[in-house]
């Protein structure tokens, strides 16, 4: 392990002085439960790690607005699973934050941050990406924001500039018909790499038809992806078994997996539709409860 400086900033403006002077050499902590990994691997080898636990702008807060709930940049994924209002309108991003590691990582481990390290087997984006969500970002020259789709732009790659950071991520508030769910297939039952995860979420309208679908793939391609035929497929029209199954079928479109040690591309195209009819099914199921 090769030393590096370490900075506590108080402020973003401290943050995006650190990053323009060192440049490709800084790495941000937040959580940190994937930088330390790297850096005690050699995968990692940093001139400076800029910690963001000193700045209010990025307080590990959930707020809850009329446009949806923004999550502050180090909010941790136990902070998530413990949120009565997340449990009771966002169950699936509470199943997703809750196979996240161990206990003990996701004590650490930040909702922002695993958006932004940007792996394609992250449990918890392709439950964001089915939620819609919008992340902010703010940098020297102001804030912007972007979809989800817009940020995950390739293998872990984003579309944050050297010099920026994300603030927080904004989930749209979901309908008192809406449901959400999320799946992981893995060899073990925890703190396992999925082979296949999704998210899913299910808006009904009045009459009982969908009004709008997501779902989020991971582990399937090279980021994670949205199959919108599949979710274009259910809007309108009344689900039942045989809709389902056939979005499901109609996201493997959206795949291009590999092999590896954890499963063979063949199998995860298999798993594909099996668990996006299982998750559209669980989502179903909650959001009729709700009605």
């Amino acid at each position: 392990m090769t030393a590096f400086d370490y900075e506590r900033p108080t402020s973003l403006q401290e943050v995006f002085q650190l990053l323009d002077e060192r440049g490709e050499e800084a790495h941000i902590l937040a959580g940190g439960t994937d930088l330390a990994v790297g850096i005690r691997y050699g995968t990692i080898r940093p001139g400076m790690v800029i910690d963001l636990k000193q700045i209010p702008e990025l307080a590990s807060a959930i707020r809850h607005t009329d446009e949806g709930f923004t999550v502050g940049a180090n909010t941790v994924m136990t902070d998530l699973e413990e949120d009565d209002r997340i449990r009771e309108g966002l169950r699936g991003l509470v199943e997703a934050a809750e196979v996240v590691g161990s206990m003990q990582i996701r004590n650490r481990a930040t909702l922002v941050g695993n958006l932004c390290n940007a792996s394609p087997a992250a449990d918890t984006p392709p439950m964001l990406m089915a939620l819609d969500v919008s992340v902010l970002i703010s940098g020297p020259l102001g804030s912007r924001r972007l979809s989800i789709d817009q940020f995950l732009v390739g293998y872990r790659e984003t579309a944050l500039q050297r010099d920026e950071v994300v603030t927080a991520v904004q989930i749209p508030n979901v309908g008192t018909r809406s449901g959400t769910a999320f799946l992981k297939l893995g060899v073990r039952r925890a703190m396992e790499i999925s082979i296949v995860c999704v998210g899913a979420r299910i808006d009904l309208a009045e009459d009982g038809t969908v009004e709008s679908a997501g779902i989020g793939l991971g582990s399937v391609a090279p980021q994670t992806v949205r199959p919108t035929r599949a979710e274009e497929m259910l809007v309108g029209k009344r689900p039942d078994p045989d809709l389902l199954a056939a979005a499901g079928s109609s996201a493997t479109e959206a795949c291009s997996p590999i092999d590896d040690l954890r499963g063979s591309a063949e199998y995860r195209r298999a798993m594909v539709p099996v668990f996006v009819r299982r998750a559209l099914s669980a989502a179903l199921r909650r959001a009729r409860s709700r009605r």
